[in-house]
């Protein structure tokens, strides 16, 4: 990935600029440096395709919408801070990939398609 193609990434240096590219859709986001190790202890990450892909054909394509449920349910009432919790939300609808050993990129799922 070249740095012409990264310029127009929304980079998060901590928890409040990543709920924001979160809230606002950005359709790439980078995390980078002290934040990434923050990020990766902090947030419950999502499915990688082929975990979901499995989960899907193995409840027949009806797993997203009970799991959707569950999720909700389950961290409505877990610990942690609010914004954490918005964040663990919001997420579910990138997907996640490590760019090298200082940062990771998040994505629109509905870029794939």
């Amino acid at each position: 990935m070249g740095l012409k193609e990264r310029e127009d990434y929304y980079k998060a240096n901590n928890a409040e600029e990543l709920l924001h590219a979160l809230k606002n859709k950005e359709s790439y986001i980078i995390i980078q440096d002290d934040f990434k190790k923050e990020f990766e202890e902090n947030t419950q990450l999502p499915l990688t395709e082929t975990e979901e892909m499995g989960f899907q054909l193995g409840f027949g394509g009806t797993a997203g919408i009970w799991s959707e449920i569950f999720f909700q349910i389950i961290n409505a009432s877990s610990k942690g801070s609010k914004q954490q919790k918005k964040i663990d939300s919001k997420i579910r609808k990138y997907n996640v990939k490590k760019l090298n050993e200082n940062e990771i990129l998040l994505y629109l799922r509905q870029l794939d398609y």
